[in-house]
């Protein structure tokens, strides 16, 4: 596995692969109010998106963190692969969900160590906006694309969302480092390319986060 991530802050990575570190994110979600709401909103989108998919064969879910959405993502799926570039939190996965139909892998969603079409869903959460290149972000959904047969769903921060363009004009008055962002529009062209098609793409919350979750589905 090469460093792919290396235009990433070191400090970053560093924390996400150890024990402290992985244990304070599984934490944050247990804790922190707004980590709570996001997590069930998250959940609901997931669930609306998947009554559309319905119940597939074998599912990817790459970074799968500490397995805060394993259990969800396996009632949907006959066999999980849960991946992430960090051991120590596939390690944690694996500690806390065990091997039910459940397959563990330390892998790269920049370079997915799977041939093309090999998963009939695949699943990237809340990766794209630590990616700090334009590049980098579009390799990583060019990388789901190419290893899911049926679809997609995924992550990214909008660069049209309420957050990021207030977030702007604190780049320009106060000097604060800008968002990694995507526009809609280009992450329907690069499905496109790979042959997807864009069913839905919903704002996580409309004030309080960027994000978006969308489905893409092979055609």
């Amino acid at each position: 596995m090469t460093n792919l991530h290396a235009p990433m802050q070191q400090s970053k990575l560093q924390n996400y692969n150890s024990t402290r570190g992985a244990e304070a994110y599984k934490a944050d979600y247990q804790n922190k109010l707004h980590r709570k709401w996001s997590d069930k909103r998250e959940r609901a989108l997931l669930t609306s998106y998947f009554r559309r998919i319905g119940h597939v064969g074998s599912l990817l879910d790459l970074p799968c963190g500490h397995g805060r959405l394993s259990d969800f993502l396996k009632s949907q799926c006959d066999t999980l692969v849960e991946g992430d570039w960090s051991h120590t939190m596939v390690g944690l996965n694996l500690r806390d969900h065990g091997q039910d139909h459940r397959h563990y892998v330390r892998a790269s969603a920049l370079e997915i160590p799977f041939p093309d079409r090999t998963f009939d869903v695949v699943v990237s959460f809340r990766l794209s906006h630590h990616l700090e290149t334009q590049e980098l972000r579009e390799r990583h959904l060019r990388e789901l694309f190419r290893v899911s047969k049926k679809h997609v769903i995924v992550t990214w921060f909008s660069a049209t969302s309420l957050k990021n363009i207030l977030r702007q004009v604190r780049v320009k008055l106060a000097g604060k480092k800008p968002k990694h962002v995507l526009h809609n529009q280009r992450v329907r062209a690069l499905a496109a390319e790979a042959g997807y098609t864009q069913e839905l793409a919903k704002p996580l919350f409309l004030i309080g986060s960027g994000h978006m979750l969308g489905l893409y589905t092979r055609k």
